[in-house]
This record gives C-alpha cells, structure tokens and sequence, in this order.
C-alpha cells in the first residue's frame, strides 16, 4: 500500500510509535496497521518527499496540524487484563520457584543419604595383583 518494503516499514513503525503513539498489537505483539495509521503515513511519505524532509518531521507536522488524531485502541481493557495477568503469573512464579527450592533441598538430602550408603573403598580394584 505504501509501496516500500518491510525493512522500510519497520523503521517508520519505529518513528510512528515514538512521534504519534503506538500501535494496536495482536495477541502475538504483531502490530495492528489501521486504514487511519496508513493513510497518515502514506501523507507523511507524500509531504517528505514534496517538502524533501524526513518522515519523524514530516510525521511531526502532521501531529502538530491534527491535535485531535486519536488511534483506535484495542477492543476491552486491555491495560487492566493485561496487568491482571502478569500480577498472576507473579504468584505462580514464586510458587514455583518455593517448589524448585524444596526440591533441591531434597536432592541435596537424597546425595547425603545416597553417599552413606556407599560402602568405602579400602584400595584401588587395580592393586588387586600387588
């Protein structure tokens, strides 16, 4: 649509976020290009290369002209579930890492045990013929 490639598109993502805000993303942290993103960037191509600057100005110029641009967010309250959820993986990490601790203070016991068990060896098989 914009007639450039990913590598392109990638870098002016990287402007767009940090000069207009960010994008919506997928549940794979893809992001989610809109008709309106697209079409302020296809302006802020068309103005970088009229005016011969860059995109982050020309991307620039256009915020300042359109105080009121506003990118859809992501359907839901995503903040709050998404807060939500790394809150719980939080407590489900310390559990697991208490189980992990109690662990290898088990195996450390069962090593202690183990080694008591061993009888000791008096001399090497190998002297066996000395």
């Amino acid at each position: 649509m914009l007639g450039v490639g990913r590598s392109t598109l990638r870098r002016w993502a990287h402007l767009f976020e940090r000069v207009i805000g960010p994008l919506p993303r997928d549940e794979r942290g893809g992001r989610l290009w809109t008709a309106e993103a697209l079409a302020l960037l296809a302006e802020a191509k068309r103005r970088a290369s009229g005016e011969r600057t860059s995109i982050e100005e020309a991307l620039r110029a256009l915020k300042e002209s359109a105080r009121d641009l506003e990118l859809p967010k992501p359907p839901g309250d995503l903040g709050r579930e998404v807060l939500g959820a790394l809150e719980r993986l939080a407590e489900r990490l310390e559990s697991v890492e208490a189980e992990l601790r109690a662990l290898k203070e088990e195996n450390a016991g069962l090593k202690r045990a183990l080694k008591a068990l061993e009888a000791p060896r008096r001399r090497p098989w190998w002297k066996f013929w000395g």
